[in-house]
């Protein structure tokens, strides 16, 4: 049962490649020869074949800050792998990079974006440095001066060139998304796009997983009105305006948010925890699968259903919060 992040540390310890439970990939041994430094892999079985008390993209954030490493990647053991990031750079580019290839391994998937995996701050030279003596020639230290203004001046262009290509790629994915996103059903998941990433900083322990679901449904729209017909962007429109309704209606601060923070006042809060996290895991994953369906030109299939977590906040009485008022 993968529910102590202490215990996983403690299993994997310095394995760059670390399969938990019976858990595993196709690549293990080949991998880790692969990885950049700093880069962990931790693969664990999926909600089906256990019980999992701490959400995916939990353990990845939990066990980065355990062992220090730039970036963990976690991969749920399915018959399509699921990757989970927390890191240093850029988590939600990794992740939908890693599920969005249409590998079933999750091994694979990071294998074949492993040179890209860089930390994003690489050391410096400083042993040069350290090596030259007190009595450096003052002619020496002023070319020494000039070069590092010179290398400070380089990085600061890329770097505002780096940031000009996202910023314009952002306002390109915007404008995408605006076309895709048309009319009172459209505005409404826009807003929910929005409302998602609220919640991701307002709930740290959901926060990576609730990110990469907001970018997961841009990337949805934006490649239906791509690639797919006008009858699909109609029927994902109207599909996950019901289900992103409902899912933020979970992750509202009066309900997930008053849970994290007021346990004793919720009955069972650590199932009603669990059952937002494992609705938010299942509608990232239906995500990923239209997809891929609409790349492949496939007819869209939608299997998940928040009824039930719905009638639970729904049901949510008073007696659940205020324990001296008996049940209803």
């Amino acid at each position: 049962m993968v529910d102590n992040i202490g215990e996983i540390v403690d299993a994997c310890g310095s394995q760059t490649v670390c399969q938990v439970d019976g858990a595993s990939i196709s690549n293990a041994s080949e991998l880790g020869g692969v990885l950049p430094s700093g880069v962990r892999v931790v693969v664990i079985p999926s909600p089906d074949q256990a019980e999992n008390v701490l959400s995916s993209g939990t353990i990845a954030s939990q066990f980065k800050q355990a062992t220090g490493a730039d970036t963990v990647i976690v991969i749920e053991d399915r018959k399509k792998d699921l990757s989970f990031v927390a890191s240093d750079g850029d988590a939600t580019a990794i992740a939908t990079a890693l599920n969005s290839q249409g590998k079933d391994d999750g091994g694979e998937a990071v294998a074949a974006i492993a040179s890209t995996l860089v930390p994003t701050d690489a050391p410096g030279d400083s042993a040069a440095t350290n090596d030259l003596g007190a009595g450096i020639a003052v002619g020496v230290g002023v070319v020494i001066l000039f070069a590092a203004a010179a290398t400070v001046a380089v990085t600061l262009i890329r770097r505002s060139r780096k940031s000009g290509r996202a910023l314009g790629s952002a306002r390109r994915l915007e404008k995408e998304l605006s076309s895709a996103l048309r009319g009172e059903d459209g505005e409404f998941i826009r807003h929910a796009i929005e409302g998602l990433r609220e919640r991701a900083a307002a709930h740290p322990d959901l926060g990576d997983r609730i990110r990469t679901l907001a970018e997961h449904v841009s990337e949805l729209f934006v490649r239906v009105r791509q690639r797919g017909t006008e009858q699909q962007l109609r029927l994902l429109t109207v599909q996950y305006k019901d289900t992103l309704a409902k899912l933020t209606k979970a992750l509202a601060d009066d309900y997930y948010g008053d849970i994290r923070r007021n346990p004793q006042y919720w009955s069972n809060p650590e199932e009603r925890a669990r059952e937002v996290q494992r609705a938010v895991e299942s509608v990232d994953a239906q995500l990923v699968e239209n997809i891929k369906q609409v790349n492949e030109s496939r007819d869209l299939e939608f299997k998940v259903a928040l009824d039930s977590l719905i009638r639970t906040v729904d049901e949510a009485k008073l007696s659940d919060v205020y324990t001296d008022r008996e049940k209803q």
